[in-house]
């Protein structure tokens, strides 16, 4: 009898679970302003804000970026916007998408990465913010392009300065 009120008594359940839970958001948002993880640290030095032309918006990070191998793209060929509607961890993701944007017609789309690194997947590099709106809309009206948030955004390489 003794052995089944102290297994009953050392039983889970959802409240035990739910003060687990509790405690670890708690933790969590105390620790959100600190992260002492390098990735962290690089995520947040990219500034986000937003792009307005006209009564349009369109959401814009300004982030370092490096050229990859084989990526198509150069320091003389990326203008001052670009839109991206990829994101990877993963080279080979970000080139597997590039091919299927050259394939369906996004024949510019390139390659670009962050210092994390993240690849991002770019379909057109623009001088004007007229133009990346053009290129941002065409991106968002596409029904074959399947994007998540935060895609798509405009890039903005922080070697343009403000």
């Amino acid at each position: 009898m003794f052995a089944v009120l102290l297994l009953a008594g050392c039983k889970t359940n959802e409240n035990n679970y739910r003060q687990a839970y509790e405690a670890a958001v708690a933790q969590r948002g105390e620790e959100s302003g600190v992260d002492s993880t390098i990735y962290a640290k690089i995520r947040n030095s990219a500034r986000t804000s937003d792009l307005v032309v006209g009564t349009d918006s369109m959401p814009m990070r300004a982030e370092y970026i490096g050229y990859t191998e084989d990526g198509g793209a150069s320091r003389e060929t990326v203008k001052k916007y670009n839109v991206v509607v990829g994101q990877f961890k993963q080279l080979f993701n970000a080139r597997q998408m590039r091919q299927r944007l050259i394939a369906s017609g996004y024949d510019s789309a390139f390659i670009v990465h962050t210092r994390e690194p993240l690849y991002y997947v770019v379909t057109a590099t623009c001088s004007t913010p007229e133009k990346a709106l053009v290129a941002y809309r065409k991106v968002k009206a596409d029904k074959d392009l399947v994007l998540r948030s935060p895609l798509p955004f405009i890039l903005r390489p922080a070697h343009f300065g403000r």
